[in-house]
């Protein structure tokens, strides 16, 4: 796969990279790496993101290549810049939210770079997936370790380790496979600082976000005996805190620390009025089927889901399918 990915970058000249909607840190890391890969190549390499790039990833573009999608701005005629149009770290086209519509209507060729558990992708004229992958940083690193043949340029080693550490958890969750583990202690001997990225990328905390934290906890939900434990947070929670949506990053792992919890869920509202779902399972459930349910998907342990509806009613819909799902998964 990574050698018709490596022959469809060559191919092209100029190569747009984006992401899912609220980029997360394979995602940029992926893209920044990508770039760096390209520039080097000699090729025109783009990053555009929306909304925006998170505060706790700016440290991955030094470089300031990484652009806030603005289409009424500097984007306006975004779609007729590439010759390549390269969505990474996802695999369904409507992820990558207000950039969609740009998406549709580019004449360039579409292709898509993903981990992610998901039917044949669609809407590209390549796509580059491996469900085997435990990151997108994961392909990207295959294809440029072997091919570079020396230390790696620090801005790419830096979003390579970092896309690692963010996908795995910093190396907690089932996906942390000896390969991983191979890959980063590599890019660690290459002069990456696994305490200078871990600060950076969750040691960043707010008062508004901590705050918003024990909101959140404080209506937490317990069902299914314990096995399913679940928090939401509204507009109007974020309003009261003072918090954005970014804020919401890590909150689904705090139900999870309950002991016998199985499955732990984070509600929210987007800002466009749909309710969101994220689900995290320890390890015995598998919540991408649960997601899948409702459009959404993911990892076998990590997915979630978005619907256009009441967030009461979503939470009520979820319940049963996670309740469900614990029933059939666990005996």
């Amino acid at each position: 796969m990574l050698d018709r990915f490596a022959a469809f970058l060559d191919r092209h000249a100029r190569v747009l990279l984006t992401t899912h909607e609220n980029p997360d840190g394979d995602g940029v890391g992926a893209a920044v790496a990508l770039a760096c890969h390209l520039k080097a190549l000699g090729k025109d390499a783009r990053i555009v993101v929306t909304p925006s790039l998170p505060e706790n990833l700016r440290f991955l573009d030094p470089e300031g290549w990484i652009e806030a999608y603005d289409p009424q701005g500097p984007h306006r005629e975004l779609a007729a810049w590439p010759d390549a149009w390269l969505l990474v770290d996802a695999s369904e086209p409507h992820r990558m939210g207000a950039l969609f519509a740009a998406f549709e209507t580019t004449k360039a060729d579409r292709a898509c770079l993903d981990h992610h558990l998901k039917d044949a992708p669609k809407g590209f004229d390549a796509e580059f997936t491996d469900s085997g992958a435990s990151a997108s940083t994961e392909l990207v690193y295959d294809l440029v370790r072997p091919r570079l043949g020396r230390n790696l340029p620090p801005v790419m080693a830096q979003a390579l380790y970092a896309g690692l550490v963010s996908d795995t958890g910093n190396f907690r969750h089932s996906n942390s496979t000896p390969k991983i583990h191979q890959a980063a202690a590599d890019l660690i001997a290459q002069g990456i600082h696994p305490a200078r990225t871990f600060n950076a990328l969750y040691q960043t905390a707010t008062p508004a976000k901590l705050r918003l934290f024990g909101r959140a906890m404080g209506g937490l939900q317990l069902r299914d005996g314990g096995r399913f434990a679940y928090v939401s947070v509204t507009m109007q929670d974020l309003e009261a805190c003072g918090a954005t949506h970014e804020d919401l990053d890590e909150l689904v792992e705090e139900p999870r620390r309950l002991k016998g919890v199985e499955v732990a869920a984070l509600f929210s509202e987007t800002a466009d009025g749909r309710a969101k779902v994220s689900l995290r399972s320890r390890e015995r459930v598998d919540v991408n089927a649960v997601c899948r349910k409702f459009g959404g998907g993911g990892h076998r342990l990590a997915s979630g889901a978005k619907l256009d509806l009441p967030l009461d009613a979503f939470i009520a819909q979820v319940e049963a399918a996670v309740v469900g799902q614990i029933g059939n998964d666990i005996v």
